[in-house]
């Protein structure tokens, strides 16, 4: 080889290195990807005043750069790690806590996660069914209300009641509490939690007397009966009443069943 084509071999392979150098690295067309690992499900039943956390994972060959979490409604819902930025590394593992609080509706609410590369975005989306947290009734108990000849019955005081006095064939049972109401039959069954029972009581027609138990014969009932008395509210639900007769004390009438609260 001559020196003459020495030299241009050697330009030629300079030449092209200095190309090779300025070669960029080739952009991705994936779209960067987003996974909720947990939980999995589309639809997360959520209480107010409860809170979860999100585990996601992001990623793209581009390299990352932001992070959102996103809601319909912001009214109740607070989320941590809401916002964040990324020096374009290929791999994150983000922890997202979302909190319903006390001023929370119930319904549904939908949350968005955003992740972006620089070049394209990627979104997941989870629904949270938000609904009021249940208080189960206290345990059922028994009660007795009995009336002796003419004198007021017991048992009765601390449902709001009182039983003073009976009409020929009934028993007069009266309101002393803030509210007095009858509330069918199913009743007793129907209503498990706190929160239904309130609404149930608040809702129902307000009475001042209550005239089903009869004053002259023994019975089986089925009656469910709902008080407030100040803050607290009682379901009451009659079974039975016995009736008897003597020539001392007069007619005793006792009235039993079960109460939760």
């Amino acid at each position: 080889m001559t020196k003459k084509n020495v030299w241009i071999a050697v330009l030629l392979t300079a030449v092209v290195g200095i190309f090779t150098s300025c070669v960029e690295d080739p952009v991705s067309e994936e779209a960067p990807t987003i996974t909720v690992s947990s939980p999995t499900a589309d639809s997360i039943d959520i209480f107010i005043g409860d809170s979860i956390d999100f585990t996601i994972a992001l990623s793209s060959e581009n390299g990352l750069t932001k992070f959102k979490a996103m809601t319909t409604n912001e009214i109740g819902i607070e989320i941590t790690n809401s916002d964040l930025t990324f020096d374009g590394t290929n791999n994150e593992s983000v922890t997202v806590k979302v909190k319903v609080t006390e001023s929370a509706s119930e319904g549904n609410v939908n949350l968005t996660f955003v992740v972006e590369d620089g070049q394209k975005s990627a979104n997941a989306i989870k629904t949270l069914v938000i609904s009021k947290k249940e208080t189960p009734l206290s345990e059922a108990a028994e009660f007795e209300w009995e009336r002796v000849g003419g004198a007021d019955a017991t048992g009765l005081e601390q449902f709001g009641l009182i039983w003073t006095d009976n009409t020929s064939t009934s028993a007069v049972i009266k309101k002393d509490a803030d509210k007095f109401v009858d509330l069918g039959n199913d009743a007793w069954t129907s209503i498990t939690s706190l929160e239904a029972l309130v609404a149930a009581v608040d809702a129902a027609e307000d009475m001042e007397r209550w005239e089903e138990i009869s004053a002259e014969a023994s019975g089986t009932y089925d009656y469910t009966l709902g008080t407030k008395v100040n803050d607290t509210y009682y379901l009451i639900h009659i079974t039975n009443a016995t009736v008897t007769s003597d020539g001392v004390t007069g007619t005793t009438i006792t009235i039993v069943g079960e109460y939760k609260e």
